[in-house]
């Protein structure tokens, strides 16, 4: 088992097509201009959605229909081994800064939420390395080999080096979370990562994150509860 996993939008039924979501980001890019969201930390992130998404007031939407879909819940199930918990929706327009180094997220970490979570990306654009493709060690997930090396994490505010995971890992470890628009990548990020870094100058990455954990999540969902109430 790698811990990382690809699929496409259109594999699966009942899904809003790519360009709804797409019309709806854009909405999304607009109401961020005249009403912007905290950049916390990570200047390289704009936060279209943070966690603040009100899923009454959209229902019926796009973007509902694709978070809520039943077949993201039933993969999170077949993973996690048990009845899903949705802790986290963000969508993100992640961009270059001509920052010479890699800050925060963006070096090698663990999130530490609990052993097994998984994170789903949708893009609504062609993603590469230039443009802020994340990176996986595959099997360093706790299903893998290689759980137990390097146990760094953000929260603890450490992080793995270049030569730590070179000398622990051979490079054909090291995936790229690439993909065109519409790709999804399901990524247990308990597992070594890091976040996209820019190098193309005016480049951009344009994404949507679903994050499930058990309900033995040591974390509370980051989900404003006024916005899940039916």
């Amino acid at each position: 088992m790698r811990g990382i996993a690809f699929a496409s939008l259109n594999s699966f039924q009942g899904m809003p097509t790519l360009h709804e979501l797409c019309e709806e980001y854009e909405d999304l890019l607009v109401r961020e201009k005249s009403k912007p969201h905290s950049r916390k930390s990570k200047i390289y992130i704009e936060r279209l959605i943070d966690d603040d998404y009100d899923f009454k007031g959209n229902r019926g939407s796009a973007l509902h229909l694709y978070v809520s879909h039943p077949s993201l819940k039933l993969v999170a199930a077949n993973y996690l081994d048990m009845i899903p918990k949705l802790t986290s929706f963000k969508v993100w327009r992640s961009h270059f800064t001509g920052d010479k180094f890699r800050t925060a997220s963006q070096n090698w970490h663990r999130d530490y939420n609990e052993f097994k979570m998984l994170r789903i990306f949708l893009y609504f654009n062609k993603v590469g390395i230039a443009n802020g493709a994340g990176e996986y060690v595959s099997g360093s997930h706790y299903l893998g080999d290689s759980y137990n090396k390097l146990e760094y994490s953000e929260e603890m505010g450490t992080y793995a080096t270049d030569d730590e995971i070179a000398e622990n890992f051979s490079s054909e470890r090291i995936l790229k979370a690439e993909g065109s628009a519409g790709t999804i990548v399901f990524m247990d990020t308990a597992g070594l990562h890091r976040g996209g870094y820019h190098t193309a100058p005016e480049s951009e990455r344009r994404v949507a994150l679903v994050t499930f954990s058990t309900a033995a999540d040591i974390m509370p969902s980051k989900i404003n509860a006024r916005h899940l109430k039916l």
